[in-house]
């Protein structure tokens, strides 16, 4: 297919002289902040880091046209792709991530049904490269017109996978739900082969079947270095806190319930499409929940908290919970698939259902947390690019 004027590659920074393939690596990914996902976070920190490691990287991120902005933000955010560069190279310092690389754009459009960014055909918009980093690489290549691996000019196409749709779906209410989520499954197989030569998990939450198709356990994600410089935790502090998107799939009504049971006041930080039912909900339930929006710096809040809840059954890997451990705080979560890779830590405490959760908060309020250097370590952003690196 060959791009339009306005679907081909832009480059929004100059980039390196002209060699076999210009880029050693292009990160590209289903989302960018302002949008505060996972994959925003991961494919900067992935982008930023392995540039630091002396790669020469291309960040290909989506651009949203004025309706689609609204839609999203709720307001016009950038008028052009170099103010949104300027924006993303800003916050990637404010949140201590090495210098922005080289930053390219694809056309997307944002599905409010959906709740997610649609790319168009991505890959007539990201420059040639060496290797390919697809973050969310069965979200990206949704449109079926999308170019297949076969025709891509790379010796290797990596994709991160970090959400489990299969669980939203059948969680969604809609109409034959359960034969929806089995075929969307299907389908994301069948794009993540067309599409990829290996692919890497974050969390068994998120693993393809045995042998069907090559995939790698390796740790990829790490958390901000603002979190191990938070103090460590009063023995006078009791503060409990939730931080996260505002849906109701997210298990927000455990909040609610813990409130109750236990009589004991929960902040939550967050912003999202259930935040007034949740708040309203909570009032009629005489629930002591204060809903305190997005915070620019949730490191700045955490010394005034003991515990961090996340009641979610669909996280894959939770950055907040990561964030949590690594500041050297309680956490309580539920016990799924998605939070195995944080069960081996001693301040993690994982529950079946509302009496577990319960004890567990009791127990967090009444114990100091342990010392957190093996977080630490394997959350550290450095080491998780060169893992990342090594694949490539």
């Amino acid at each position: 297919m060959q791009a339009s004027a306005d679907d081909r590659p832009r480059s929004l920074t100059p980039h390196s002289p002209a060699t076999a393939w210009p880029y050693d690596v292009c990160v590209v990914t289903s989302a960018a902040l302002p949008w505060r996902t996972g994959p925003a976070y991961l494919s900067l920190w992935h982008a930023c880091g392995l540039a630091e490691l002396g790669l020469q990287v291309a960040y290909v991120v989506p651009w949203l046209g004025r309706g689609s902005q609204r839609r999203l933000y709720g307001d016009v955010r950038f008028q052009d792709q170099a103010a949104m560069a300027t924006w993303l190279s800003a916050e990637a310092q404010r949140l201590g991530c090495p210098p922005l690389p080289h930053l390219f754009t694809y056309p997307g459009y944002y599905s409010q049904s959906l709740r997610s960014i649609i790319a168009r055909n991505l890959f007539i918009s990201v420059p040639k490269s060496r290797s390919l980093v697809l973050e969310e690489a069965e979200h990206l290549c949704w449109d079926p017109l999308s170019t297949p691996r076969s025709r891509l000019d790379a010796q290797r196409v990596i994709g991160v996978l970090l959400t489990d749709y299969g669980y939203f779906i059948r969680r969604s209410g809609w109409p034959l739900a359960s034969w929806l989520s089995k075929a969307v499954g299907r389908y994301h197989r069948r794009q993540i082969r067309r599409h990829t030569d290996l692919v890497v998990p974050l969390s068994p939450a998120v693993a393809l079947e045995p042998d069907s198709h090559p995939q790698i356990e390796a740790r990829i994600s790490g958390v901000l270095s603002h979190y191990a410089a938070v103090p460590p935790v009063r023995p006078d502090n009791k503060g409990i806190y939730f931080l996260g998107r505002l849906v109701w799939n997210k298990g927000l009504d455990m909040l609610i319930e813990l409130s109750c049971r236990l009589n004991l006041s929960i902040d939550v930080y967050g912003e999202g499409p259930d935040g007034d039912a949740l708040l309203r909900t909570a009032r009629e339930r005489n629930a002591s929940l204060r809903l305190l929006g997005h915070h620019p710096s949730p490191w700045d809040a955490l010394p005034n908290y003991r515990v961090f809840i996340n009641p979610s059954w669909s996280e894959v890997l939770c950055t907040a919970t990561a964030d949590a451990l690594v500041a050297g705080r309680h956490v309580v979560l539920p016990d799924c698939p998605g939070n195995r890779p944080f069960a081996a830590y001693p301040n993690v405490h994982r529950y079946r259902d509302i009496a577990g959760a319960a004890a567990a908060v009791q127990f967090a309020l009444t114990e100091p947390p342990q010392a957190p250097e093996r977080v630490r370590r394997d959350f550290d952003w450095g080491n998780a690019c060169r893992n990342l690196a090594q694949l490539l």
